[in-house]
């Protein structure tokens, strides 16, 4: 719980849960609100508000937690990548399980992927779109020598990028387009890597050798993931990137 959870879109708090098991996590368990409530009513509209609220379970107020209470200050976490091998791999530096990505230097990729459970959703698709558009008003297309690839999460997803227009944007700056389904993160079709010497920064939930292909893979946002094909570097997004 706390402020920074209730900010989040249910779409990425559905990625926290998500990437909390490949942590070494058990679960991922986020407190229940109203905008969670609004989600599973506009979803299923044969619940109700009060019925949800009725089968919440919240924590009592003064509850004593075994593993403590963690407090992380959002406000110094910066765009970060895990390194290939493991999602919670990082630099002795670092104990946050991660990678600066102003640490690692100049990184080179062959193949960026965004898609799968964790990263083809609605609000991963706007992200895409956010990085896309701006690429396309500075004249760029992805980086010539590396591959670009979006998976929607689903037929809903899709339905939305054609109905923004995103759809046609992103083939304007040279994205490769798949169709829902499993893919590159199970190792099965466009986006996995070919070689040893590759090196692929993806959005998806696990790096683990050999998943995604044999080359190199680091996990990254879906902006660094789409920032990242348009310089030919893994880069961090912010909106003077190409300019």
């Amino acid at each position: 719980g706390g402020p920074g959870l209730t900010s989040l879109s249910i779409d990425e708090r559905a990625t926290l849960c998500n990437m909390a098991t490949e942590c070494s996590g058990r679960t991922g368990i986020c407190e229940a609100d109203d905008a969670l409530y609004d989600w599973m009513v506009s979803a299923q509209p044969h619940l109700t508000v009060e019925g949800q609220k009725a089968r919440s379970v919240h924590p009592d107020p003064g509850a004593h937690y075994d593993g403590g209470v963690h407090v992380i200050d959002l406000s110094t976490i910066v765009p970060m990548v895990a390194h290939p091998g493991n999602p919670d791999e990082g630099v002795p530096s670092d104990p946050t399980n991660g990678a600066n990505i102003s640490d690692i230097g100049q990184v080179s990729i062959d193949i960026a992927y965004g898609g799968s459970c964790t990263a083809g959703k609605e609000d991963d698709i706007a992200y895409y779109a956010e990085v896309c558009e701006a690429a396309q008003q500075a004249g760029l297309k992805v980086k010539e020598g590396v591959e670009f690839f979006i998976q929607y999460g689903s037929g809903q997803v899709k339905q939305l990028a054609e109905d923004k227009g995103w759809h046609e944007l992103f083939q304007s700056v040279g994205v490769n387009l798949i169709d829902p389904g499993c893919g590159a993160c199970i190792g099965a079709g466009p986006g996995v890597s070919i070689t040893p010497d590759q090196v692929t920064v993806s959005a998806i939930n696990r790096n683990f050798q050999g998943r995604s292909g044999p080359g190199k893979l680091y996990l990254a946002s879906p902006l660094t993931v789409a920032a990242s094909a348009f310089t030919g570097v893994i880069s961090s997004w912010h909106p003077e990137l190409f300019v």
